[in-house]
């Protein structure tokens, strides 16, 4: 039940995050941010990791290298889709993260989650892309279907990759702060950030607390239950979205979204059934 709450509670952080994030890419170069903002998320977290135990076995270390590798595919993918489309849209990968995370899971983590929770997963998925499927018509060129599925898979082979760490006894300061802080290096020195000035500073930093809270809740939700109760419940982050744009634009949301949401509500119940 906690792992529930945790992961819907990130679906509102992350949704939240997703629409300030699509405000900094009309003003600013989209993949220029992503340094930046890898770098204030570290920089939130950083004052806590004095008072932290700190893990540094080749198991660790390596975990740590592939979860950094992981956030920086994932970014560039999801920055490249939020220059190009909705916020909504952009959130298609958290709809179908739950997928990779059941078939990453069931490789990695056996015996972590059950026949309810992975029906749950592929339930959720079809329901937030039922509501998502106007956003395809927008989004449908190869390249932005690529970066879908590259960050759909990140996502899901990230979470699985976390409750590894945590299996190691790794905790949550440590396991953000490294994996953000590598992602932070990659990413300065890959797009360097020229033209992001530093008027800039107060809604990065506002943007990366959002992110932070988000990130969090999902390692803590990991750290609790299953990769794939978690990131099942991430997933209805385009939902929310979808609710905010509606309320911003003054329109009825279409009945596939209603529907949607009814499909998702039958999957958390699959989640506390199992």
């Amino acid at each position: 039940m906690i792992a529930v709450i945790l992961g819907l509670l990130a679906a509102l952080a992350n949704a939240s995050q997703a629409l300030v994030s699509k405000r900094l890419t009309v003003h600013y170069p989209a993949r220029q941010l992503i340094g930046v903002l890898f770098l204030w998320n570290t920089l939130v977290m950083l004052p806590f990791a004095p008072f932290v135990p700190w893990h540094w076995s080749p198991e660790v270390v390596a975990l740590h290298l592939v979860s950094g590798v992981l956030m920086v595919v994932t970014a560039v993918a999801i920055w490249d889709m939020f220059d190009r489309g909705a916020a909504s849209s952009t959130t298609t990968a958290s709809a179908l993260s739950p997928v990779a995370a059941v078939l990453f899971a069931a490789i990695l983590l056996p015996g972590t989650f059950g026949a309810a929770q992975a029906a749950a997963a592929v339930v959720v998925t079809v329901g937030v892309l039922w509501a998502l499927s106007g956003a395809f018509g927008e989004v449908g060129r190869a390249w932005v279907l690529w970066r879908v599925l590259a960050a759909a898979a990140g996502h899901g082979l990230l979470v699985v990759v976390t409750r590894m760490q945590a299996d190691l006894g790794v905790g949550v300061v440590e396991t953000y702060v490294v994996r953000v802080a590598l992602a932070a290096v990659a990413t300065l020195i890959l797009f360097p950030p020229r033209d992001v000035p530093l008027s800039s500073t107060p809604v990065l930093i506002g943007r990366s607390l959002l992110i932070t809270l988000s990130f969090v809740l999902i390692i803590l939700g990991v750290q609790q239950g299953s990769p794939v109760v978690v990131q099942t419940l991430v997933a209805t982050t385009p939902l929310f979205v979808l609710a905010v744009e509606s309320w911003r634009s003054r329109t009825r949301p279409p009945m596939r979204i209603l529907g949607a949401a009814l499909l998702v509500v039958v999957g958390v119940l699959l989640i506390l059934a199992g």
